[in-house]
């Protein structure tokens, strides 16, 4: 009986830990493909590339999308539209508390800069 009842611990542990690895493996997977996805549709409704920065926590989703002024100003929705997109195409993230921060971006973020150093012989 006690041979059982151990069985039994060892099944029940394993089914437990399965289950919540799952879990951890969904959240993962679905961040991963939300911060591809995400900059292509927000591209397509507003007509510009965003930065963004997709990140997730233990119970938190905090979504930093960084646009142009003249998109932030002419577009007030733009939180919206991103929390409607998570909550329909991902459902196991939208269970999180997400936070979402719209940002103008800087002089520095739109056109990034290669430095070319010369080779002298």
């Amino acid at each position: 009986m006690k041979k059982f009842f151990k069985s039994l611990l060892w099944i029940g542990g394993a089914a437990v830990a399965a289950h919540f690895g799952i879990k951890a493996y969904k959240r993962v997977s679905g961040t991963a493909k939300l911060s591809q996805s995400l900059p292509e549709f927000l591209s397509n409704v507003y007509g510009e590339l965003p930065l963004l920065n997709v990140n997730a926590s233990l119970g938190q989703l905090n979504i930093s999308a960084r646009f142009s002024e003249e998109i932030i100003e002419k577009h007030d929705d733009i939180e919206n539209t991103i929390r409607e997109y998570v909550a329909d195409f991902y459902p196991e993230l939208a269970k999180f508390a997400i936070n979402v921060d719209i940002l103008a971006l800087d002089e520095e973020d739109e056109e990034p800069e290669m430095d070319e150093e010369e080779d002298e012989e």
